[in-house]
């Protein structure tokens, strides 16, 4: 009875995971990967999900539209402070974990061993710590690890397909 459980369980598994892996990307949505980045790192999405960890450094949210989507923090050191822009909150610490859940997002880290995963649209500012001896990596879409430029030679990389502006001005006489 035991080995009949365990072949369907397994069975259910087999069929279930593909699924739900599949449906974490929309059309349109990118990966970006970070490992180990010691230096700065300022991420915006427009829609999708985030998490990471930071093993040391300060975590600025800035949340723009509040109540479309949640920014969860935790294992920061201090009490957050409550930016003076509406939405915007400051964290600071050893091991902060974070996790965005759709809608529009800025996250701003400035720290060292940051591990990142974003999945959906966005665009992140990369610079590495011009006194680390190693800046870390980032991938995209589960491509080669490229390493983190040295600042200030900061590099913008996007993911995702990035909206297009509608109804802006004609190029036909």
């Amino acid at each position: 009875m035991r080995r009949l459980c365990l072949i369907l369980l397994c069975g259910l598994v087999a069929i279930a995971a593909p699924a739900a892996l599949a449906a974490v990307r929309a059309t349109g949505d990118g990966v970006l990967e970070l490992r180990k980045v010691d230096g700065t790192v300022v991420v915006s999405g427009t829609r999708g999900t985030l998490w990471g960890q930071m093993d040391k450094g300060k975590l600025i949210v800035s949340d723009p539209i509040v109540g479309d989507g949640q920014v969860l923090v935790s294992g920061f050191d201090s009490k957050p402070k409550p930016g003076v822009i509406d939405g915007t909150t400051v964290y600071s610490g050893t091991d902060v974990r974070f996790r965005v859940t759709g809608g529009r997002y800025r996250l701003s880290l400035k720290g060292s061993g940051i591990d990142l995963t974003a999945v959906g649209v966005g665009a992140a500012q990369l610079s590495g710590d011009l006194f680390a001896l190693d800046t870390g990596d980032y991938a995209l879409d589960s491509g080669k690890w490229i390493p983190v430029p040295f600042f200030p030679a900061s590099r913008l990389v996007q993911f995702g397909v990035q909206p297009t502006a509608v109804g802006g001005p004609s190029s036909s006489p």
